[in-house]
């Protein structure tokens, strides 16, 4: 951002190094500041809610729940009911302090964007909502008992409310922009979630007799994993040897226990590795010869930051089954990969690797590296600097 004209001051909570949850203790709990003549970051401290504090005994489930419902309810009137609200009183501190034009608030929590609202209304900001999901708009794959649909109904006044101040907004996809615009009738534009491009491709170590897929992060009801897994285990059955490791699926225990019923009786064959932090996961996205991805059911626009990451690691991409949309023009324009509908499909795509891996050592895709380098991080930073500095029609301003 500093490069282009911009000083950045991001608030953020503390947060140990490698935390997965709320719950896990903290070892370090007070204001860090980072300051270089680039960017500012300021670390909160975050107190425990009562809510937080109770998901460590399961027999009080009911009153975490009862929690969390008022949370939900009550977040949507007063500033004062967010578990964050040092977040608005240090950033109203910063604006009185310093020359801060622009203000971006990024969701989820959606309800930061009550933050961004209310500092546009008491300093006159740039301020610019960031969708990195969509909020009310998203095409909910369950059915939804009278509870959620209450909780739904408040949410969706409060997007038009906490929007209606709005100087334009972000998201990560074309079509999640013109979802959301025809929502809360603002300009939006689109930023990547992108990624960090390597100073150079670590070599890949991979099994010479094994094709080893990987898929990481969580699983969602509404990704179709069976055709793959079905695929897999026909050629198994004839004879290949093919290990297909999930990471990070036990962040859903019911989703861990679809996959292991699915792969049954082909325990040899398929690993479920706990979450890991990103330093631990790098070494089994190289050893791999294909990096797994699927799609979320009835859901378009859909760019999971895994994508990314996987397209950073040079591994081939197999998407299965397609979305139909962003992932599957993502891969057909970046040459990264290749898509599959069906068992039929996905089984001869991999039967073509496994053979390509024996004549040939590896896997290999001639990517286009110049269409690939657009969705790099340090582009769509430019890109979004651009978007602000149109905003405010200021050559150096800074943003909070």
């Amino acid at each position: 951002m500093n490069e282009s004209g911009i000083y950045p001051i991001v608030i953020t909570r503390a947060w140990n190094e490698n935390q997965k949850d709320l719950v896990d203790p903290l070892d370090a709990n007070e204001l860090i500041t980072e300051k270089t003549d680039a960017y500012e970051i300021r670390r909160l401290p975050y107190k425990r809610t009562l809510r937080d504090k109770l998901s460590k005994y399961p027999a009080l489930k009911v009153l975490q729940k009862a929690l969390t419902l008022k949370e939900m309810i009550f977040s949507n009137y007063f500033l004062s009911s967010l578990p964050y609200l040092n977040f608005y009183t240090e950033a109203r501190s910063i604006i009185e302090q310093e020359d801060i034009k622009a203000v971006i608030a990024s969701g989820r929590p959606f309800q930061s964007f009550f933050i961004g609202h209310t500092l546009k209304k008491e300093f006159d900001l740039l301020w610019i909502p960031d969708y990195r999901d969509e909020w009310t708009t998203h095409k909910h794959i369950e059915e939804q008992g009278a509870m959620h649909k209450l909780i739904n109904k408040l949410e969706r006044k409060s997007e038009l409310k906490w929007t209606s101040n709005a100087d334009f907004f972000i998201s990560v996809s074309q079509d999640w922009v013109k979802i959301i615009n025809e929502l809360i009738k603002k300009e939006g534009k689109v930023v990547y979630n992108g990624y960090n491009q390597l100073e150079t491709s670590p070599k890949r170590a991979t099994d010479p007799d094994v094709l080893t897929i990987t898929y990481a992060g969580t699983l969602y009801p509404s990704q179709d994993i069976s055709i793959l897994i079905n695929a897999c285990k026909k050629l198994i059955n004839n004879g290949e040897k093919i290990n297909v490791r999930f990471i990070g699926t036990n962040m859903m225990s019911a989703e861990t226990d679809r996959a292991t019923k699915l792969t049954k009786g082909y325990e040899s064959n398929f690993e479920f590795i706990d979450r890991l932090p990103k330093s631990e996961l790098e070494p089994y996205l190289f050893s791999s010869d294909v990096l797994y991805l699927t799609s979320f059911e009835k859901i378009k626009g859909w760019f999971p930051v895994k994508l990314f990451e996987y397209y950073a690691s040079g591994v081939p991409l197999l998407l299965c089954p397609s979305d139909d949309s962003s992932m599957e023009e993502f891969i057909t324009i970046t040459n990264c990969g290749v898509v599959a509908n069906d068992i039929n499909e996905c089984e001869s795509v991999l039967s073509n690797w496994i053979e390509k891996k024996k004549n040939a050592g590896e896997i290999t895709f001639d990517r286009n590296i110049e269409k690939g380098s657009f969705y790099s991080r340090k582009n769509q930073t430019k890109l979004l600097a651009e978007f602000i500095l149109e905003g405010i029609k200021d050559d150096s301003k800074s943003l909070l």
